[in-house]
Parts: C-alpha cells; structure tokens; sequence
C-alpha cells in the first residue's frame, strides 16, 4: 500500500507541477531533463537528503565494457547507502529519447532493483496528451495486429498487473528485441517482468494538455535469466 502511496503521489504532484508551470507560460522549457525537478523534489519531502540522482546501476554497470556511459538510474533513495531502497525512471513523451526500446531498457534496469534489493520500482512516463497517444499506440508498443494476439508493452487502460516478455516467444516482438540486445549481448536479462499501473494524473485530458503516468515494475516469482548472445534470435 506504501508503494502505491508513493507512485500515486508521484503521478499527481508531477500532474499539478505541470499545469502549474504550463498555467506560468513556461511549457517551452519541457523536456526530461526539466521533468527531474517536480520528480527530485517531491522524493527529497518524502525520503529526505538520502536521494541521489544519475546513480550509477549497482547490478548493471560493472558488467559494461568498453567506452560509453554506464547505466545509471535517474532517482534513488538508499536506507542505508548504497542499498537501494526507491529507483524511480521518468521519460518524457515526444523526446527522441524516448522510443519504446528505451523505454523497454528503463523496466529492465528497474527490475534487476527490484529483484536484487527487493526494492520499489517505478517507471514515470509524462508529457503532451497528444504525444503520449501518439506513442502508446505506435506499433512498436502495441504490437503488430495479425493472426496472433498482441499485447502492450505496458498497460495503460487499467490498473491491473501486466506481464512483458522479454523472450523470443512473440514473433511480433523480436525485431524490436533483436535491436534493443545489440549492445546488450553479455548482459543477464529477465525472461520476463510485470508492471502496475496506478491511475494517471489527470485522469481525462484534452490532447494539448500535459498527462502523467506511473507503473511500479516488479519480479516474476520463479525468476530467471539469459544472455541475449546465448539466444539465436538475438544474437549478433
């Protein structure tokens, strides 16, 4: 019930900051870094000087090799340091950052959290109700239509728990997944997480208004890994 205390309050206070700041003609600042700021403060009232931000991924980062940013996850409150107790990921619709591979790279980041510091993961997505339809219907998160049922990569319907595999079991989906574990050959990923929506902020909003939602990103119960090189359908 705390969990979802938190991703609520992330959801309506981040809702408010922007129709606020939009209300102060300021809606040509948005972007995701301009998001960290309602983000960053409300989990500094909630949690205190004990949040970091742009923390290097405990699980993840000594795995890279090679030159590049090693992953990092956008906010995180330890209790006591380094253990990790809050990872939250904020995108902002419309960027050109955010495309559902990467999208898809921030649940996977979140879950190994959640997994190995049994943790609170949440996934923020905000933005321009136009540009937020425009990418929750795109094919890549939806799923080609066929002869086969499709799935989202997140729900965005209901607040009901959602399961995403991330295996070469969806034909639809293996493209995009092939693309996503290029870079990712040697990196131990889930064979699958699921996701809770709570209720976005607002609720109804007209396509030029702003609109946020939040998913906590949780563990299977029987969890297990692979490398993306060790499967024919990813491998490069």
């Amino acid at each position: 019930m705390a969990n979802m205390k938190l991703t609520r309050r992330l959801t309506e206070g981040v809702g408010a900051w922007l129709h606020f700041e939009f209300a102060c003609n300021r809606s040509g600042l948005f972007n995701e870094s301009y998001l960290s700021v309602p983000v960053g403060q409300i989990l500094s009232a909630t949690f205190g000087d004990r949040i970091l931000s742009e923390f290097k991924h405990p699980v993840l980062a000594p795995l890279m090799v090679g030159s590049g940013r090693r992953p990092a996850i956008d906010f995180v409150y330890c209790d006591p340091y380094p253990t990790i107790k809050i990872a939250v990921e904020a995108k902002w619709a419309g960027s050109s950052n955010t495309t559902v591979e990467n999208i898809i790279w921030d649940l996977i980041r979140l879950e190994q959290v959640a997994y190995h510091y049994e943790a609170t993961s949440i996934f923020l997505l905000a933005g321009r109700r136009d540009d937020l339809v425009k990418l929750i219907t795109s094919v890549d998160f939806v799923g080609r239509k066929g002869s086969f049922e499709t799935q989202p990569i997140l729900r965005t319907d209901l607040n009901t728990r959602l399961r995403l595999s991330l295996l070469p079991d969806s034909p639809y989906r293996i493209p995009l997944f092939r693309r996503l574990f290029r870079q990712l050959q040697n990196v131990p990923i889930p064979h699958r997480l699921y996701t809770v929506r709570t209720e976005p902020f607002p609720t109804n909003s007209p396509t030029s208004y702003f609109q946020v939602f939040a998913w906590t990103v949780q563990s299977s119960t029987n969890r297990k890994e692979f490398l993306p090189s060790n499967i024919s359908h990813y491998r490069v």
